[in-house]
């Protein structure tokens, strides 16, 4: 995914069930609360870096006061066992799957 852009939710669920095999090297960020939806818009860049056990954030991400929503790796992984499970999967159904797993620290199980 290319990084340092303005994407949608909903573009980068797009761009990843487009291109499975994209690289995960990139986080998402926000102005908001941290809530994940499909229209709201989120800034995608590098990962933090840590320093003395702290993570220190790009430079872009501090000048702009955005506040990290997820971690490249982490949206990849949910999504594709989200996909792999329900490949028909609405982009609710990955929002869904996204909240769940930052409020359970694992997969949703989808019930076929």
């Amino acid at each position: 995914m290319r990084k340092h852009q303005e994407l949608s939710l909903e573009q980068i669920i797009e761009q990843v069930r487009l291109d499975k095999f994209s690289s995960d090297d990139f986080c998402l960020y926000g102005r908001e609360d941290g809530e994940l939806a499909l229209d709201r818009l989120y800034w995608v860049s590098d990962y933090p870096d840590v320093v003395e056990d702290r993570d220190v954030y790009p430079t872009d991400v501090v000048e702009q006061d955005l506040q990290l929503v997820y971690y490249g790796e982490q949206l990849f992984d949910v999504l594709s066992v989200a996909l792999e499970e329900k490949p028909d999967a609405s982009p609710q159904d990955l929002i869904e799957a996204l909240k769940y797993y930052q409020e359970h620290d694992t997969f949703l199980p989808f019930d076929n």
